[in-house]
């Protein structure tokens, strides 16, 4: 992977906002050249026979689109320190099945109404909308006060009516407090003035806390810069991001100052925390400087920059935003569709309980506390505290990975207990962990912790971890781990669009995970064998991680085909099966097996089984940085 030395000054995360249209000033031609230029993917051939502008970024992501000058003005003040525009109160983007809502606005009238993150707008006033067009966008605006009404595809399934009146929303995007010894910063946005908000604040007070507490529930994104700078606040220096352009070049994003403070951060997130909040949680997270907790972040692993009349001919008071890169947060892993998966998996109702509880102090007096150990970090609950918030301390233990260190603090000393013994301690009721079949197999600990983290499930309390699985689960398996699913039409000709696995095979296709068997189809009820998983979970791997990348490109099939060792795989195999069976050197000078398991025990024409699916799967999420408890 080769690094430039050119920084094409800051990038932009924020979603696209709801503004005005006015006269549109690029042609077409002049459009095509830019994309040309600077999208991060192929445009495909359609495009070049485009003649419209709404026609041609149809072709594109959601994050590309072209403002007018009034957009623009618009756009700018949003990634300011305040922002100041009338509309329905949300940040969206747009998709093939409508207008997706990525965060409400406090204060808006979409929050009001009771609009939430992942809503899709299918309708305006009882018509159709067409996504990403001028018309859909004018729809939505209108003066303060009026009403629009929106018919929304829940994420349930279901189809709402919401009526929402516009407002004019004027809010700062950063506040920073303190009470009783807790520093809370909550961060709507990252403007160009939120890093010095950041450091200002963690600077003054961070004498006067034990802890840090950094709300970016509903953050939208922002600047990449500003995102860094907050993230080096906490991390200090080094390289807490990267960029990866279209032609595989990687751009650092470096962080000069020092941090700030050494107190731990404890993330609170939620499914519409996206983009430049992802940098700072999961940078959070590859730098061992806190935890995250709450839920999934959105899943915008994409950076914009932004051409206009100081840096392109074609433009004066107008403006294009164009996705340019794919970003990696510092360790190398990207939260691209996968988003952040938090340390705690917390239901949003109990986020903020849960951090107040994990700010308490060890014990000096004798009394009695809950010490954790996540994320390599020390937290420590007050008993007291605890049994008052029965509600939070439940959901705190039910979201613990079966192997987190915990610790009963008490007359001064500390003993190992299990999550079972807190709960006796605690007088909680027990609750039923895991899965009640598979006690036995040596890959429960991986299996109850994917089950915490929302991304296996059973049936009935079963997991069936000896049974074989068809193509179809394994991209069921799969879509779950990274939170994605497509829609419509598929790509297999066998993969029907109303089958239950259509939306998991049709996203891991567009990821380029899974492969059909030929002649377009797709076997969805055949039994995958364990070298077809391994080079599936191998792309996987390679998509989220740039080091895995980096490997591939230094390890070429041509190189490994002769080997001995893989005479046994199928040529298509070998090279997910080296990447993830080979060994690097720890710090300690030790081989370590990079994500998956050795030679010796896989089968490549054997079935894989759902507990060695699992397990694969739990060792490449931890081993990418996708995962981290």
């Amino acid at each position: 992977m080769k690094e430039k030395g050119l920084r094409l000054g800051a990038f932009s995360c924020a979603a696209a906002l709801l503004l005005a249209t006015g006269a549109q000033a690029l042609s077409v031609e002049e459009a095509r050249e830019i994309l040309q230029r600077s999208y991060v993917d192929k445009l495909p051939n359609a495009a070049k026979e485009a003649e419209t502008l709404d026609e041609l970024f149809s072709y594109t992501d959601a994050y590309t689109y072209y403002m007018t000058g009034e957009e623009y003005e618009a756009f700018l003040s949003d990634v300011e320190g305040e922002e100041s525009f009338t509309g329905i109160g949300a940040e969206i983007t747009y998709g093939e099945t409508g207008i997706t809502i990525v965060s409400v606005l406090k204060g808006g009238g979409a929050e009001k109404a009771g609009l939430a993150s992942g809503d899709v707008i299918v309708a305006i006033d009882g018509e159709g909308c067409v996504p990403g067009t001028a018309e859909a966008r004018e729809k939505l605006l209108g003066d303060e006060r009026t009403q629009v009404t929106l018919t929304v595809l829940r994420t349930d399934g279901s189809e709402k009516d919401f009526t929402v009146t516009r407002t004019l929303i004027t809010q700062t995007n950063t506040t920073v407090s303190v009470a009783d010894g807790v520093g809370y910063i909550d961060c709507d946005s990252f403007g160009s003035q939120t890093g010095t908000y950041f450091q200002d604040g963690v600077r003054k007070n961070n004498s006067a806390v034990r802890a840090w507490v950094v709300d970016l529930r509903g953050n939208g994104g922002g600047l990449t810069s500003a995102a860094v700078t907050a993230l080096g606040t906490f991390a200090g220096k080094g390289e807490l991001a990267y960029f990866v352009d279209r032609d595989g070049d990687a751009i650092p994003e470096r962080y000069a100052g020092a941090d700030l403070t050494d107190k731990p951060a404890i993330v609170l997130m939620n499914a519409g925390s996206a983009s430049a909040s992802e940098i700072f949680a999961g940078g959070i997270l590859g730098t061992g400087s806190g935890i995250v907790i709450g839920e999934r972040s959105y899943g915008k692993g994409v950076a914009q920059i932004v051409y206009d009349g100081t840096n392109c001919p074609y433009l004066t008071d107008d403006a294009v935003k164009v996705t340019a890169y794919r970003f990696y947060c510092a360790g190398g892993n990207t939260s691209d569709r996968v988003g952040v998966i938090p340390t705690l998996y917390i239901p949003q109702g109990w986020t903020t309980a849960v951090a107040q509880l994990l700010t308490g102090e060890k014990s000096v007096d004798g009394s009695a506390y809950l010490h954790l150990v996540l994320g390599g970090l020390d937290f420590y609950v007050d008993i007291t505290e605890a049994k008052q918030q029965t509600g939070a301390t439940e959901a705190l233990l039910r979201a613990l990975a079966p192997d987190t260190e915990l610790y009963w603090g008490e007359d001064g000393a500390e003993e190992r207990v299990t999550s079972a013994q807190a709960r006796e301690k605690l007088g909680a009721p027990q609750a039923s962990l895991g899965f009640n079949d598979v006690a036995s197999s040596a890959y429960a600990g991986a299996i109850n912790a994917l089950a915490a983290y929302r991304i296996v499930f059973g049936d009935k309390g079963a997991f069936r971890p000896e049974d074989t699985m068809t193509r179809a689960e394994v991209c069921a398996l799969l879509a779950q781990a990274l939170d994605v699913y497509a829609q419509g039409e598929g790509y297999f000709t066998d993969v029907p669009k109303d089958s239950w696995y259509a939306p998991s095979v049709n996203a891991m296709a567009s990821l380029g995970l899974i492969s059909g068997v030929g002649g377009g189809r797709f076997a969805p009820n055949a039994t995958m064998t364990q070298e077809e998983f391994i080079t599936v979970l191998g792309r996987l791997v390679e998509f989220l991680n740039l080091d895995a990348r980096v490997y591939l490109d230094e390890h070429p099939l041509a190189i490994l085909q002769p080997l001995a060792q893989y005479k046994s795989f199928s040529p298509w195999a070998i090279r997910c099966v080296d990447l993830l069976t080979s060994s690097v050197t720890d710090e300690d000078g030790n081989a370590v097996t990079m994500y998956c398991t050795d030679l010796a025990h896989i089968e490549p024409k054997a079935p894989i089984l759902r507990e060695q699916a699992a397990a694969a799967l739990y060792n490449a999420l931890r081993a990418t940085g996708a995962m981290k408890y």
